[in-house]
């Protein structure tokens, strides 16, 4: 265990130390934030009033145009938050990647520590600074929210989403190990990496919502553990904020609306449950840790 725990150490302080590894997992966020904060925040505020005055009948404008903002607040925390465990966990894993091309990793196999100690050590290594760098953006952004009069989540969700994050950043830390054992050069990683950013943003339906998709793009999303992961955190996040939003008007309203940007998922006629979302992603994970058995087992006895 101790070589376990020096290892762990060491990743975490090599990745720490390297100030563009942290800025470039940092990119995706601040992209996320830009383009909601200049092209579609006020769009998805006007979308959640224009609701209000349709459904709603006399209302009072100025508390629905605030509660709207801090809506849409939460669900862009949510999502946030999701492409940031994508791309902390991708980032982290170069390190492996780095290693291995200087050759610092034939060294580590060298020590007295099995290979499965080594690859563990990556793996959570990911998952430490992946779940750090998640709850630190969502306390800053939770605490901005309360900063323009936003109500800040009730304990029992601020664990909920602390709970989805760290399901989520684990998750992902598998499937990029998973990737990253069949890459074997810095820059073709940082090219992934580049893709997989822009990328995660669609799939968790952030850059544009759910009901704006065309049906096909939207039906593969669905198999997409993003998604899901979004959604679960979105409901963590947005719950009661929803609930006073839409206060007095027809329950349809609030489920349309909840379909139309991602906050809940449909698979055939039915709408998916936490327990059902859970399945799905934890699957994924399960998933990625079989393959890295597989194919860990395989290479091991190639070696041989």
């Amino acid at each position: 265990m101790n070589g376990f725990f020096s290892l762990l150490k060491r990743n975490c302080l090599v990745f720490l130390r390297d100030k563009g590894a942290v800025i470039m997992s940092m990119l995706s966020m601040a992209i996320v934030l830009l383009l909601m904060g200049i092209f579609l925040g006020n769009m998805n505020v006007e979308e959640i009033t224009d609701l209000l005055k349709q459904y709603g009948g006399e209302r009072d404008e100025a508390a629905d145009l605030q509660n709207a903002k801090i809506l849409v607040h939460y669900w862009t925390l949510a999502g946030i938050t999701v492409v940031n465990a994508v791309m902390a966990s991708l980032t982290v894993m170069g390190q492996m990647i780095s290693d291995s091309s200087e050759n610092r990793l034939a060294s580590f196999y060298c020590a007295p520590v099995s290979k499965g100690v080594i690859s563990l050590s990556y793996i959570t290594s990911s998952v430490v600074i992946g779940t750090a760098m998640c709850l630190a953006v969502m306390a800053a952004y939770m605490g901005y929210i309360a900063a323009i009069g936003g109500e800040v989540l009730p304990v029992k969700d601020i664990l909920l989403a602390a709970l989805y994050t760290f399901m989520t950043v684990c998750i992902f830390s598998l499937i990029m190990y998973l990737a990253a054992m069949f890459v074997k050069s810095t820059g073709v990683w940082s090219g992934i990496g580049t893709v997989v950013g822009t990328l995660a943003g669609f799939a968790g339906a952030i850059y544009l919502p759910m009901g704006s998709l065309a049906e096909g793009a939207a039906a593969v999303l669905k198999f997409i553990p993003i998604l899901h992961g979004t959604s679960l955190l979105r409901r963590a996040c947005c719950g009661e904020i929803l609930q006073k939003t839409f206060d007095g008007l027809p329950k349809e309203v609030l489920e349309e609306y909840n379909k139309y940007m991602g906050i809940t998922v449909e698979m055939g006629d039915k709408t998916l449950t936490d327990s059902a979302q859970i399945l799905f992603v934890c699957l994924f994970g399960l998933a990625a840790l079989a393959a890295i058995l597989i194919i860990s087992r395989k290479r091991r006895a190639s070696d041989r």
